[in-house]
């Protein structure tokens, strides 16, 4: 099987999944040597769509609520205040909300693919302590972060079971502004020193995204890994899809070429045939192509042969009456080697 998917256009934040559409089409043209193919044409970025501008609204919720698992650590530093220095600690900062732009996805050579979002916006609560010479004072506190860019660069690779694998090669985030409102407490007093250590603030979210994505990327690896690349058609059949080699990227193509065999499940044994090699041509017009070689087919054959499904055994009994010649060596004795 041989999967190409092309880079999105522009067109894919315009579209809606409900475009989404595919087709199935067998090719006996030869030039790779998987046994059958799928090929993400030009339109693919319809199936972009599919992802990002249909999961932008199924998958926000999702994702606000990943976010709201996330604690971030407690932030403390000190602030002058003129009349002497102010140690303070912000702390179970947790996310409650957030404003997710669509994402771009763009293909890395030889790599894998970078992810970017521009522009997101959180906002968070937490408490906040004062410790002022033997003063201590605290309270709540809403914080907006606003205008914050995360880029991911993933690198698609496959284990030796032919699970497709991501790694994380590297992230950046900036935020570019923070904005916090403090209630409770005497926080009338500390209000207006905000500006002179939202900087620190700032900086401790930089560096606590990136980690948090890169789990993230570590857990979706884990998922792929416990994936199945064997699957049961039914009684009789299995079907194997592992990649039969790494993924190979470009600029503009991901390509993925899977095994796609059937076995039996019963004696699980290679057909005395090979794959041939063939080419899947790009279908203009189309977002996903699945291209597939009579191997796919003839091994499915193959396999109900080899549990016996494909035998049969006919005497004469089962031969109409008015059948002109029957099983007897009357009627098949020249067949019949003396």
């Amino acid at each position: 099987m041989y999967i190409k998917l092309k880079t999105p256009s522009p067109l894919l934040h315009k579209v809606v999944a409900a475009s989404c559409c595919g087709r199935l089409f067998l090719s006996r043209e030869r030039e790779t040597s998987q046994s059958s193919s799928l090929l993400f044409s030009e339109y693919s970025q319809l199936c972009y769509a599919c992802t990002v501008v249909a999961g932008k609204h199924v998958g926000t919720g999702w994702i606000q609520e990943k976010l709201t698992q996330i604690t971030f650590p407690d932030i403390d530093g000190d602030v002058d205040i003129f009349i002497g220095r102010v140690h303070y600690t912000l702390s179970g900062v947790t996310i409650q909300k957030c404003d997710l732009p669509e994402p771009v996805v763009e293909f890395v050579q030889d790599i894998g693919l970078k992810t970017s979002i521009t522009g997101l916006s959180l906002a968070l609560t937490g408490d906040w302590r004062t410790h002022f010479g033997l003063i201590h004072d605290g309270g709540s506190f809403n914080m907006a972060i606003f205008n914050t860019d995360v880029t991911s660069v993933v690198h698609l690779g496959s284990d030796a079971e032919g699970h497709l694998s991501v790694t994380s090669i590297s992230c950046d985030a900036s935020v570019r502004d923070v904005d916090i409102q403090f209630s409770g407490g005497a926080s009338w007093i500390f209000q207006p020193f905000v500006k002179y250590f939202k900087g620190h603030v700032i900086g401790i979210i930089q560096n606590t995204i990136c980690p948090e994505v890169e789990d993230a990327i570590v857990e979706l690896d884990h998922h792929l890994q416990a994936m199945n690349v064997s699957f049961g058609v039914n009684e009789v059949l299995t079907l194997e899809v592992p990649l039969t080699g790494l993924p190979v990227v470009d600029a503009s193509n991901l390509k993925l070429g899977l095994k796609g065999e059937f076995y039996s499940i019963k004696t699980h044994k290679e057909p005395p045939f090979v794959a041939q090699q063939f080419t899947l041509p790009e279908q203009a017009g189309y977002m996903v192509s699945m291209g597939m070689s009579e191997f796919t087919l003839n091994s499915a054959s193959f396999g109900y042969f080899s549990a016996g499904e494909l035998q049969a055994l006919i005497n004469d009994s089962m031969m109409p009456p008015h059948c002109p010649f029957h099983l007897n060596t009357s009627s098949m004795g020249m067949f019949i080697p003396q």
